[in-house]
This record gives structure tokens, sequence and C-alpha cells, in this order.
């Protein structure tokens, strides 16, 4: 039997990943009518035609935008977290501090790190929290359930501007840790102001077995060169 992965919704706003699909039929008709109707184009070689390329594109599902954004870049400066936090904030004149674990990270105000915030059962929370070199921690309210053993591999898409998604693993500990708070969380860079929308697709997660992880690649090594002179 196939291995299942179940997406649940943990709060009305969030959107679950949705598996993709390329549009084969079309590339086969579109190929079909340059044959018929012209006499020196084709269209046989569309990348819709290449099993492995198609495979590829559908493997995992895509992880979507639960909401209309305008992302900027975000300066971060990581702060020591125990000592004199609020001391060293004023140091790098930073308007805002984030704790995270033993560490507080310094940003300037920025509006889109406080326009989403849900409610939550221990009142309104944050769907963005500052992470580090750039990047932020999104929530996006939805849990999956995978078997033990198993991993998720979050990746970026190649079509997506502005924002990166720097590739991660999450265990099904991790998974289901995530899944009794607000949701799995995934971690993006903005680069530059870019505007995301509800229901765009802003990474992939491919589900991949302990054996994928443990794999080992044995090399040959080549034959040694017969003597010159034989």
């Amino acid at each position: 039997m196939p291995v299942e992965v179940r997406f649940r919704p943990l709060h009305e706003w969030a959107l679950p990943p949705v598996k993709h699909t390329v549009d084969r039929q079309r590339s086969r008709d579109d190929a079909a009518l340059y044959r018929e109707n012209f006499r020196f184009v084709r269209a046989e070689r569309r990348p819709e035609h290449c099993a492995p390329w198609v495979m590829g594109q559908e493997l995992g599902w895509q992880v979507l935008s639960p909401v209309d954004l305008a992302f900027t870049p975000l300066d971060q400066i990581e702060l020591d977290g125990i000592t004199d936090p609020k001391g060293a904030g004023r140091a790098a004149n930073r308007s805002e501090l984030w704790q995270r674990e033993k560490s507080h990270l310094a940003v300037e105000k920025t509006s889109w790190l406080h326009l989403y915030q849900f409610g939550t059962a221990r009142g309104w929370e944050n769907m963005f929290l500052p992470n580090g070199a750039g990047t932020v921690e999104w929530r996006l309210g939805w849990a999956a359930d995978i078997p033990r053993g198993y991993f998720l591999l979050v990746m970026p898409l190649p079509d997506v501007t502005g924002i990166e998604v720097p590739v991660g693993i999450l265990t099904s500990t991790v998974i289901a840790r995530m899944g009794e708070d607000n949701g799995v969380s995934i971690a993006v860079r903005p680069t530059r102001t870019t505007t995301v929308r509800r229901g765009q697709p802003i990474a992939r997660i491919v589900l991949l077995h302990a054996d994928s992880l443990q794999a080992k690649g044995l090399y040959e090594t080549e034959p040694e060169a017969e003597n010159a002179s034989a």
C-alpha cells in the first residue's frame, strides 16, 4: 500500500499543501496542432513530453501562501539574550528585540512582521517570527501526519522570485510537535520587495524515508592502466 500523508488545517485561514500536476494532454494537443497544420514548425520537444521532467515536477506537494502580503528584506542582528538584551538592543540601535531561545534578534520595526496576527487559545500570535540570517519562520496553520521513520524535505520552487526558501528537513517528531502548536512552519528569506498572494505556491515539500538520508555512495576506481610498453 502507498504511504499516506494527512494534512489537517488547524486554523480556518490555513491552506494545506496541494499536489501539482503537469498538463500533459494540452502539450500533446499542441504538438498535434503544429504537426497537422504547419509545414516546418514543430512542438514535439516540450518538457511535458519528458517523463523524468514530469515526475520531478509532480513530486511531493506545493506549499501555498495563506495570505496576501508584501515582503521586504529583514536585516537582523543576533544579540546576547541573557546578560543585557535591552542594552545590546540600544547599542545596535534597533527598535525591536525578538527572543529566540538563548539569543535576541534586533530588527527595525517592520509592518509585515506584525500585520498577520491570528487568534489562538493563548491569545493573538504572530504568523512570522524573525529566525536569524535574514530569514523568518512562517507559521502556516496546518499539521501533517507522517509515519515514523519518514521526513519532509522542504525545497524552493524555481519560479518564485523575491523570497528564498532554504532547503531543510523536518523529522516526524518535529512535525508532530508543530502540529500540537500552530502547525508546520518553514523558513523564508525575503530578498527584495515582493508581493505574494493567498494560494500562491511558495515552496515544495517531499516525503523522504530514513533510508534516503543514510544512503552511502560507492565509487569504483579506474582500473590500473596497463603497462604502456606492453
